[in-house]
C-alpha cells in the first residue's frame, strides 16, 4: 500500500544480523507513509553499510540516533550529499593519548583532529607503569566526557600483578572489558612483560568473560634487545636502517607465542598494529588451523614505507619496512586475515619527536587520526581494495570485536547518527596545520592524498565541515556490557 512520496526502507539493526544481503534490504521496503520527526537528514547520497552494500537514500537522525532510512525524508537540518558516499564514523580502535602533553590536553587536541578527519570513535590505551589504574581512571574519564570531539572507550596496559589483580574492578566500575599488554617494551617508554605473567594476565582477562579481548604487542622481546645492541655500531643511518632495530622475525616469533598461551588461557587474542609479511603468515597458518582471533594493522604500515622521503618523521615502533613489506599487509587486507585497521596514534611535536638526532636520538610516536580515513582511502584505491572492504575494517570490525556493534560501526535504525559524508574525488596536500593536532607535521607531510571527510556528524550533529570545527565538542566515554564472544570467521572477503 502506498500513500506517500516518502519511503522507508531499512529495518532496525535487530533485523540486520551480522551479513544480510541487499536483496533482503529491499525485501524490506515498505511503502508507507512516514511522518518521522527528524532533527537532520543526510540527503541525496549513496550510503555504504558495512556487510550490506550500497544504496541510495536519505539518513533521518533524530535525539542522536538514526531513526529512518529511505526517500525524500526530511528534517530541521539538511546535509546535501549529493555525489557523495555517506559512511558510519570511522571507529580507531588504537591510539594513545597523553604521552607527550596532558592527558586533558590531548583528550581535546588529538579528537579534534580525528573528528576532522571523519574519526567518532576511539580506543585509547591508558598507560600507568607502576600505579593502580583505581588512581588514574577518574580523571581519564573525566577529560573523555568533557572535552572530547569524539567517543572513547579504554584499553589499560598490565605491567604488574597489582594491575592484573584489579582487572574485575575495572570491568565492574568502568565497564572496562579489554586490556593490552607489551611482549617487547620500549626503553624508555614502558616495559616488557615476561611470558609468565603474560600468561597469568590472559587468564585472568579470560575469567572477565568470552567477550574480553587481550590485545598484544607482539615483538620478541630479547630478539628486539640483541638487534638494538647490533644496531648501536652504527652511528648514523636513515629511516631503512631503523627497521634493523626490530627484525620481523621477532614479530613473527612473538605471534606464535601469544596465539599459543592465549589457547592455554582460553582468551581471545588481538594482535595489535601487525608490521609484517613474515607475521602475516604466521596469522595465515593459524587461520588455517582454525584459530579465532583478531589482526590489526594500522595507516602507517599501509601508507608508508622505509623509503619515506620524510625520514624519521615517519619513525615508528614497529618500524615502516620495505615495500614487499607493505605489499603483503595490504593483501592480507583483502583477504581478511587482517581483521581491523587503527592507527597507533601517538601524536609528538617536532621538538618532542627530534629527527634532527638521527637514527639513535630521533624518537617513534606519529600524530595519525587527521589522515587515517584520507590515507586508507588514497592507498587502498592506488591497491585495487573495494571500499566495502576498506571501511568495514574500519568501522564495523572493531565496533564488533569491542563490543560496540550495532550502536557503532554501521548505518541501522537504533543506532548512534556517527556519520561521515566523503568526498571520493577531493584532493588535498597535508599539511599539519590544517590537521588542527597538538603536533606540528604529519608523517603523511606533503603528500597529496585522494579521499577526504567533508562532513562529520556526531551525536547526530554536525561538528565538522569542510576542514573546520562547527560546533562544540559533544564526545563521551562509553561503559561496555558483556556481550557474546568476539567472531572474526564473518570478516573474510
Amino acid at each position: 500500500m502506498q500513500t506517500s512520496s516518502n519511503r522507508v526502507y531499512h529495518s532496525p539493526h535487530s533485523s540486520l544480523g551480522t551479513s544480510i544481503k541487499r536483496e533482503q534490504i529491499r525485501e524490506l521496503v515498505a511503502n508507507m507513509s512516514s511522518k518521522i520527526a527528524a532533527d537532520l537528514v543526510v540527503k541525496g547520497g549513496t550510503a555504504l553499510i558495512p556487510g550490506v552494500g550500497r544504496m541510495r537514500a536519505d539518513i533521518a537522525v533524530a535525539n542522536g540516533k538514526i531513526v529512518a532510512l529511505g526517500e525524500n525524508l526530511s528534517g530541521e537540518t539538511v546535509v546535501d550529499a549529493s555525489g557523495k558516499l555517506t559512511i558510519p564514523g570511522i571507529f580507531d580502535p588504537h591510539t594513545h593519548i597523553g604521552n607527550e602533553r596532558s592527558f586533558d590536553e590531548e583528550a581535546e587536541t588529538e579528537t579534534r583532529a580525528a573528528i576532522l578527519g571523519g574519526v567518532t570513535t576511539i580506543g585509547i590505551f591508558i598507560r600507568s607503569l607502576q600505579d593502580s589504574y583505581l588512581k588514574h581512571l577518574p580523571g581519564f574519564r573525566k577529560a573523555m566526557d568533557e572535552k572530547s570531539y569524539v567517543d572513547s572507550i579504554f584499553h589499560p596496559q598490565l605491567f604488574n600483578d597489582e594491575q592484573i589483580s584489579e582487572i574485575p574492578v575495572y570491568v565492574r566500575d568502568y565497564g572496562i572489558r579489554s586490556f593490552k599488554f607489551y611482549m617487547s617494551g620500549l626503553p624508555g617508554i614502558v616495559n616488557s612483560v615476561p611470558d609468565d605473567m603474560l600468561l597469568r594476565g590472559f587468564r585472568a582477562v579470560a575469567a572477565v568473560g568470552p567477550d574480553a579481548i587481550t590485545c598484544v604487542h607482539c615483538e620478541t622481546g630479547s630478539l628486539i634487545a640483541a638487534a638494538r645492541t647490533a644496531l648501536q655500531e652504527k652511528p648514523d643511518g636513515t629511516l631503512a636502517d631503523w627497521t634493523l632495530a626490530h627484525p620481523p622475525e621477532a614479530e613473527a616469533l612473538a605471534i606464535q607465542t601469544a596465539l599459543y598461551l592465549a589457547q592455554v588461557a582460553g582468551a581471545h587474542l588481538y594482535v595489535v598494529h601487525l608490521s609484517s609479511s613474515d607475521g602475516l603468515e604466521v596469522v595465515r597458518q593459524a587461520r588455517r588451523q582454525g584459530l579465532n582471533f583478531t589482526v590489526e594493522t594500522t595507516t602507517t604500515f599501509l601508507g608508508i614505507n622505509d623509503r619515506d622521503p620524510n625520514g624519521f618523521l615517519a619513525k615508528a615502533v614497529p618500524p615502516v619496512r620495505p615495500p614487499s613489506h607493505q605489499e603483503a599487509l595490504w593483501q592480507g587486507v583483502a583477504e581478511g586475515s587482517i581483521n581491523t585497521i587503527g592507527t597507533d596514534n601517538t601524536s609528538r611535536t617536532r621538538g618532542g619527536k627530534k629527527p634532527e638526532a638521527g637514527l639513535h636520538g630521533s624518537r617513534p610516536g606519529l600524530p595519525l587520526l587527521g589522515t587515517h580515513l584520507p590515507a586508507l582511502l588514497h592507498f587502498g584505491q592506488q591497491h585495487d581494495i573495494p571500499l566495502e572492504t576498506l571501511i568495514d575494517g574500519a568501522t564495523r570490525a572493531p565496533a564488533r570485536v569491542f563490543g560496540l556493534y550495532p550502536r557503532k560501526g554501521t548505518i541501522a535504525v537504533g543506532s548512534d547518527a556517527d556519520l561521515v559524508v566523503v568526498d571520493l574525488d577531493l584532493e588535498k596536500t597535508v599539511r599539519a596545520e590544517n590537521l588542527r593536532g597538538m603536533s606540528d607535521f604529519s608523517p603523511f607531510e606533503g603528500k597529496t592524498l585522494k579521499g577526504w571527510p567533508v562532513v562529520t556528524i556526531k551525536n547526530g550533529v554536525v561538528i565538522a565541515r569542510d576542514g573546520e570545527i562547527v560546533d562544540k565538542a559533544n564526545g563521551r566515554y562509553l561503559l561496555r556490557a558483556p556481550q557474546a564472544a568476539p567472531n572474526v570467521a564473518w570478516i573474510k572477503r
